[in-house]
Parts: structure tokens; sequence; C-alpha cells
């Protein structure tokens, strides 16, 4: 327990204010999520902006922590380290933010019931949450850029909820409407299914 503590403490000092940001997109989640739950009929309105918020900035402690090993000339002298702990920080950032998100999901339980969350919606939400944890850090490893790395994550992430999936061809991994076992369900399970698998060869890539 002090060894999670003496890290969490020393990411919290190395990234200073950097290390608010993901809690800063918590509360405006939480603000939408409530607002649109008194405001509109939708019941789906306020999962929109769990998935579409809440999730995506929930896989940015491990970007910003994993930036410093491309600041210049740093990369040979930290990426021994930081791939000895990669599984380790995945893990307790996880946890972290799996809490978070849970209780999230235990506030939009109480505005829908439990029988808005069904085995479709629970399992793309953990499909989404996996991948969010990882997409970041394995672009991270591909472009070497925090800030290139950071503005493909926010421009699919924003792009794709603004425009709710009608923007982008494909592919999509958010649902924006009550799902219904199709094509286009079928399809998003997969591409979530194939990020995650593809993150995870790129990190083991990078970080072996």
């Amino acid at each position: 327990m002090n060894k999670l503590k003496h890290h969490f403490t020393f990411d919290i000092r190395l990234l200073k204010g950097v290390y608010t940001i993901p809690f800063i997109g918590y509360i405006i989640a939480l603000l939408l999520i409530i607002t649109g739950y008194l405001k509109s009929t939708d019941p789906y309105l306020p999962y929109i902006f769990l998935q579409g918020i809440a999730v995506p900035v929930s896989g940015l402690h491990l970007v910003f922590l994993y930036s410093f090993i491309y600041d210049e000339g740093a990369k040979e002298i930290l990426l021994p380290y930081y791939k000895n702990n990669l599984i380790y920080d995945l893990i307790r950032y996880s946890i972290l933010h799996g809490f978070i998100l849970l209780i999230f999901t235990c506030i939009l339980i109480w505005m829908n019931g439990f029988d808005f969350f069904d085995v479709k919606i629970m399992l793309h939400l953990i499909l989404l949450f996996v991948f969010y944890q990882i997409i970041g850090v394995t672009l991270l490893s591909l472009v070497e850029s925090l800030e290139l790395s950071i503005a493909i994550y926010a421009t699919y992430t924003l792009t794709e909820v603004i425009t709710k999936g009608t923007f982008l061809p494909w592919p999509h991994i958010f649902q924006f409407e009550e799902p219904i076992i199709n094509i286009w369900l079928i399809l998003t399970f997969l591409f979530l299914t194939l990020g995650i698998i593809l993150s995870i060869i790129q990190l083991v890539r990078s970080y072996k």
C-alpha cells in the first residue's frame, strides 16, 4: 500500500497541474449528465456523456506520464524504467479510473434503472474503457510526440461525439442510440476488440 501511495504521489508531483486534467473532464461529464437528465426525456443522453467524455479522459494520465520518454535525449535513459512498470501502471490507473467510472455507472443506474444497463451496454462500456486505457499510450509510442498523440486522440473522440458518428465513415466505437443486435453493433464491438488487440501488440513491440 505504501508503494502504491508513493507512486501516485510521485506522479502528482511530476505532472503538477496537468494531473488534474482527467478529473476536470470528469466534472464536466458529470455536469452534462445531470443537465441531460434534467432537461431531456432521452434516457440514452446521459450514457452518451459517460462514454464520450468520462471514458476518454480516463486514459489521459498514462499518456502524460509516458510522454517524458520522448523528451529530447531522454528515451535511452527512461525507456528501461518505464517498460518495467508499464503493466503495473496500467493496472493501478485502470483500478483508479475504473472505480470513478463505476460511480458514474451507479449514477446512471439511479437515473434510468437497472434495466438500462443490459448485457450489450455493459459489454460495450467495458470494451470502451479498456480501449481508452491503452490507446493513448499506444499512439504515443507510435508518433513519439505528446502533442500529436493528444491531437489524434482528441480529434477522433470529439468528432465522433459531437457528430454522433455521422461525420467519419468508419471505424465507430461509440453507441449513440439504444443498441440493437445488427451488423452495425457487431462492427462496433469488432473495431473495439481489434483496436485493443492491435494496441497491445504495439505496446509489446515498443516496451519489450
